[in-house]
C-alpha cells in the first residue's frame, strides 16, 4: 500500500491569501464594530421603554454627550474638528 492510496497527501507550501493591509484593515473594522455595538447599548440604556440595562462597563459613552464623543472617537475624529 502506498502513501497516496492510504489517503495521505503531500504537504503544500503555505501561501498567504490576503496581503498584510487587508489583514490590518479587517481588525480595524472588527474593533469599529465592537465600538458601535457598545455605543448602541448606551443608546438602549438611555431609553425609558426597556427594563433591561446593559452594564456601564460594557457601554461606550456617559450620557448623551459622552455617547456622541464615543461615536466620534470610534470614527476617528473629534467633535471640535467636525
Amino acid at each position: 500500500m502506498t502513501a497516496a492510496s492510504a489517503g495521505h497527501r503531500e504537504s503544500k507550501p503555505f501561501i498567504r491569501i490576503h496581503p498584510f493591509a487587508v489583514r490590518v484593515t479587517h481588525w480595524i473594522n472588527a474593533l469599529a464594530i465592537v465600538a458601535m455595538i457598545a455605543s448602541g447599548w448606551q443608546i438602549y440604556n438611555a431609553s425609558p421603554l426597556f427594563d433591561f440595562r446593559f452594564p456601564k462597563s460594557l457601554t461606550l459613552g456617559a450620557g448623551w454627550r459622552g455617547l456622541c464623543n464615543g461615536i466620534f472617537a470610534s470614527c476617528g475624529c473629534s467633535p471640535s474638528t467636525v
